[in-house]
């Protein structure tokens, strides 16, 4: 029983799904864990882990052990080097182009994106690469930099007699290379995971995915989706394509690779002038501005019902104040400044013609969590109603993709299909809609 518990433990802290390495591995690992604190009884493990953060950190790094070497499916790397040097320089003059490797195991793939922009001409000072993984012991490993012979089962070419020298127990990466790197031991799942930097160009997210439950995808997607800038490019493992939300992303059709485009007409979700904000992104649509109290000719689109079928988180809103407009009624309804009931609170706004206020506070929802499929339901019939109609179809598919069983947000993209012709599409979303309500 206990061990359940602690693959529970493990689900919340880094999204590991125990079914896919299998509860045998993990328990193998509580076991080796257990024997080094001298412990036999599994709920005083388990409430060590509780307690202890080295510990728990010490469980994490003997479950998380991916396999990995140099050019691993070297496809992915020749795309991300055609498409620097063809199209990202081009457009980019004077730029920094910037790389995530998440996970980054012990070093492998970060050093061989690091040598793929060396040889299509960036110097160092051209390109910044961070290294992400939630193992300590293998950044340790990383940040070595010596390898075996294990790790050079790719397609290397002679990339090891240029940036690599032997030493006794293998080779070592050469410093210009292993400088080009930055190491960060951080959590995916963590609510504030690299927060205050800027965004990236490419992210290679290769094999991580595959250790989450479908809704944990969802989450992961959406995080890697606010770090991309528009038109970059993202890389998942063979087996996670199927996992990546095409409402979001648009695929690169190469062979070899599994790669995806934040396309041009997908809204980027960082609201803090090209970096990450501080906390959970807010989705905002560029080049429209929130007006409070705005009458900008859409009254006759203003009278519109709403109806939110979950109550609103129950989080407070903290930083920065609220806008004054909002502010005074919210502090009527909501004493303390906890603003609970901010779903709520927009849809009253919205039935009153105030859309500019409502999707504010649709917005700050989505700040707080930023995987509301009631908030992006709502922000995108707010949208709809402000005239900005394939905004609103983009946000309708967020929700659906975090919810594939909303009722209104089936209904509402049935009508989006039917007003521009497509009625096999219609169809496929209202026959969905009605086997809920069958159901």
């Amino acid at each position: 029983m206990a061990t359940q518990i602690i693959e529970g433990l493990l689900k919340e802290i880094i999204g590991l799904d125990s079914t896919s390495i299998g509860s045998a591995t993990i328990n193998r690992s509580v076991r080796r864990r257990m024997l080094a604190c001298k412990l036999s009884d599994e709920q005083a493990y388990f409430e060590l882990l509780t307690t202890s953060r080295i510990e728990l950190q010490a469980l994490i790094d003997e479950v998380t052990v991916p396999e990995t070497w140099f050019f691993r499916g070297v496809e992915p790397f020749r795309l991300l080097a055609e498409y620097v040097s063809m199209e990202w320089q081009k457009s980019h003059p004077g730029k920094i182009f910037r790389v995530l490797s998440i996970p980054c195991s012990s070093g492998e793939e970060p050093y061989s994106i690091a040598m793929v922009l060396m040889d299509v001409g960036l110097k160092k000072e051209q390109f910044h690469i961070d290294a992400v993984d939630i193992n300590t012991r293998i950044i340790d490993r990383a940040k070595l930099g010596v390898y075996g012979g294990n790790s050079f089962r790719g397609d290397e070419g002679d990339a090891v007699s240029r940036y690599f020298h032997e030493v006794t127990n293998g080779y070592e990466i050469n410093d210009s290379v292993r400088g080009s790197v930055n190491f960060i031991h951080e959590n995916l799942m963590d609510e504030n995971f690299l927060c205050g930097r800027e965004i990236y160009d490419a992210i290679f997210c290769r094999n991580l995915l595959i250790y989450f439950d479908r809704q944990t995808q969802a989450m992961a997607l959406l995080k890697l989706y606010g770090l991309l800038t528009v038109q970059g490019m993202l890389f998942v493992g063979h087996a996670e394509s199927g996992c990546v939300d095409n409402a979001l992303f648009s695929i690169v059709r190469r062979e070899g690779t599994f790669a995806y485009r934040k396309g041009k007409e997908v809204v980027n979700a960082i609201s803090s002038g090209g970096k990450v904000a501080d906390g959970p992104n807010v989705v905002n649509e560029p080049n429209v501005v929130n007006r409070p109290n705005s009458k900008d000719g859409l009254s006759h689109k203003n009278n519109i019902k709403l109806s939110v079928r979950a109550e609103a988180s129950s989080s407070a809103i903290s930083g920065s104040p609220v806008k004054k407009v909002i502010n005074k009624t919210l502090a009527e309804v909501i004493p303390n400044r906890n603003y609970e009931g901010l779903l709520i609170k927009a849809t009253q706004f919205a039935n009153r013609g105030e859309l500019d206020e409502a999707g504010w506070l649709c917005e700050k929802q989505l700040g707080l969590d930023a995987f509301s499929a009631d908030a992006y339901y709502l922000l995108a019939v707010i949208r709809e109603a402000q005239g900005h109609i394939l905004f609103s179809q983009e946000l309708l598919h967020r929700a659906l993709y975090l919810d594939p069983k909303h009722y209104q947000v089936l209904i509402h993209l049935a009508g989006h299909a039917e007003r521009q012709g497509d009625l096999a599409a219609a169809a496929t979303y209202r026959t969905r809609a009605k086997r809920l309500i069958e159901n």
